[in-house]
């Protein structure tokens, strides 16, 4: 909901969802050859903040195996936990953005000590995105000559945003979206969600487990309200109705960021218009949003099959606009008019 991965924190070999980047890393920690500099690049949810703290784990645990930590010893629990002595997990700490002041005090000015108990000292930025230009630049000869026992993560869901110069100093893994059936597997492994809870949250969390988890609590009821009127403003040829629900689209109640909310809103929309493009096909698939049937049969009469895969395509369009950061409202009055 925050930004950061909100499942249990574990070792590599029990991250769903993510093989190859569990593969590439679990090689590397068998070799020794971890790189020092990384960026853990992927939509919201997907487990890259879970992942950075499993591979801490796997570099430092005294039990470890050739290529992957316990998970149980005390050095693995610390870690997971946030209470371990070489691993710093730096966040915006209820800020608007990293300032390079908690930079400087987190990351700069004790990266460059010998690890006080383990074998290496972890640094975990997330959400990297954040930190200010001033604080990315600050970085820059740290991350193109990290100490030998150091270990720089950045993590984020926007690393086009993150200066070039950061970029090109860091090798990038890029997470994909998680299938329906390893969200569900998530919620059940790491939440204590049952199985038939677990199914519905999957089939509305667009690859996400952070969305599902919202969609628990109830976050999400007001997103897709105001997805509901936009989709609904499409069907009428009023370019001010059509702004003002996008308006309504890029303005939120929550503490999220407003990419971070519009990414969400988006990912709902695409979820709608799926289940209008299974009415109109008749399909016998079960519906995202069951509880809102009168409303997707509504916009299902008034969209034709073409236009609702339009719709999804400008969806997705909007989505990638958002990741190599464009403005929030410019994509929603732009996704306004386009639909």
């Amino acid at each position: 909901a925050n930004g950061r991965d909100t499942i249990a924190r574990v070792p590599l070999a029990s991250i769903i969802g993510q093989a190859p980047i569990v593969g590439i890393l679990r090689r590397a920690v068998a070799r020794n050859r971890v790189p020092q500099s990384l960026i853990f690049a992927g939509p919201e949810g997907v487990g890259k903040h879970a992942t950075a703290v499993a591979l801490a784990q796997a570099v430092n645990c005294p039990r470890r195996t050739d290529d992957d930590a316990c998970g149980v010893c005390p050095t693995c629990v610390r870690i997971a936990a946030g209470r371990h002595s070489d691993v710093t997990m730096l966040d915006r700490g209820g800020e608007a953005s990293i300032k390079i002041r908690a930079l400087r005090e987190r990351v700069l000015d004790v990266i460059g000590y010998r690890p006080f108990e383990a074998a290496r000292r972890v640094f975990i930025i997330d959400p990297a995105d954040l930190l200010t230009v001033e604080a990315q630049d600050a970085l820059l000869k740290t991350l193109e000559e990290p100490p030998p026992s150091a270990i720089l993560m950045l993590v984020t869901a926007y690393p086009d945003t993150l200066l070039a110069t950061v970029q090109s100093r860091c090798r990038r893994l890029r997470f994909g979206l998680l299938s329906e059936a390893d969200v569900a597997r998530v919620l059940v492994e790491h939440t204590a969600t049952r199985p038939a809870d677990a199914k519905r949250l999957a089939a509305v969390s667009g690859g996400r487990v952070g969305r599902a988890l919202e969609e628990a609590s109830g976050d999400l009821d007001d997103d897709r309200a105001v997805v509901l009127d936009l989709l609904g403003a499409a069907l009428r040829p009023s370019v001010p109705a059509k702004l003002k629900a996008a308006a309504a689209l890029a303005k939120y109640k929550s503490k999220a960021s407003d990419r971070e909310a519009l990414a969400r809103r988006l990912a709902m929309m695409a979820s709608v218009l799926r289940d209008v493009g299974l009415q109109q096909a008749k399909s016998d698939q079960p519906l995202a949003n069951a509880d809102a049937v009168d409303a997707v049969s509504h916009l299902a009469s008034g969209f034709d099959l073409p236009r609702t895969s339009d719709a999804f395509a400008a969806v997705f369009e909007a989505e990638q606009a958002l990741e190599r950061n464009a403005g929030p409202k410019i994509v929603a009055d732009w996704l306004a008019v386009t639909l």
